[in-house]
């Protein structure tokens, strides 16, 4: 475990490995070790780093700033840091729209992305959250979201919405790196200011790479009760990936649910691009 201070809060982080440089960045509510699996895979030809979002995980909670552009300076802070370029950006929700939403910004940095359940205002919108994001967004709960400690049948009802029917066969509820940190006090306070940040991700809906963009790869849990799959696929035709894949009975957490099938997507797009960037006219 190492750390970075970005505005004075310790961002905490993993590094693995030598090759390369891989970018993990997780989804709202969970932390860096629902990459443990890919970490492993990637680390035997990349230098990976799989880091805890401001606000979860070990990372400190900052004093202000839960909104998409503080994650994205955030993340432009920690690649700057370790002089990191022709990175590859694999991010899971908020993850994805992060890396995607820097890549934007700084196309020349970043080599690839591998968007998994992008969250943007259409999918957020769409998707069987939406009620509870809307009544968040309206009612003032931050001193609440601040105090609250979550009880451990919530913590499971939680994790279990996150799942698809592959993650419920394996009983990944009880798993202790998706259940890790949700009952801390305070936790909520991140998922609270993400919230009145929504409307902010409506510009990756609009978004379609210009020519020299970093390729992209998008992997959906078909079976998605946070963020719609069906808006997903509808994104795909803005982003137009070079690869796009749809975990049948994964749900919001495939890289957990599914490991074999998110790394071998993962290393097989890589490879792809390898193949690509390699290749000559005559070839």
């Amino acid at each position: 475990m190492e750390t970075l201070v970005h505005q004075g809060r310790a961002v905490v982080f993993d590094r693995v490995g030598s090759g390369p440089p891989i970018v993990l960045l997780h989804n709202a509510g969970t932390q860096r070790h629902i990459w443990d699996d890919q970490v492993t895979a990637l680390s035997g030809d990349h230098e990976v780093f799989a880091l805890d979002l401001p606000g979860y995980g070990e990372s400190e909670q900052p004093a202000d700033g839960y909104r998409l552009d503080d994650y994205v300076a955030m993340l432009g802070t920690f690649l700057d840091a370790h002089h990191l370029t022709d990175v590859v950006l694999i991010g899971n929700c908020l993850g994805a729209a992060t890396s995607l939403r820097y890549t934007i910004a700084h196309p020349a940095v970043v080599r690839a992305l591998v968007l998994i359940n992008p969250l943007t205002w259409n999918t957020v919108r769409a998707g069987r959250q939406a009620a509870m994001a809307w009544a968040d967004a309206r009612l003032p709960l931050g001193p609440v979201a601040r105090r609250v400690a979550l009880p451990e049948m919530i913590v499971s009802r939680i994790v279990t919405e996150q799942l698809g029917a592959r993650g419920r066969r394996q009983k990944l509820h009880h798993s202790p790196r998706l259940r890790a940190h949700w009952s801390d006090r305070g936790r909520l306070q991140a998922l609270h200011g993400l919230v009145q940040d929504f409307p902010a991700f409506a510009d990756l809906d609009a978004f379609s790479p210009p020519t020299g963009f970093p390729p992209i790869c998008t992997i959906w849990g078909r079976q998605n009760r946070i963020l719609s799959a069906r808006a997903g696929a509808r994104l795909n035709h803005t982003l137009h990936p070079h690869t796009d894949i749809a975990l049948p009975d994964c749900g919001h957490l495939p890289m957990v649910e599914d490991p074999a099938a998110v790394t071998t997507a993962i290393t097989t797009f890589l490879a792809a691009q390898l193949r690509n960037s390699t290749s000559t006219p005559d070839s």
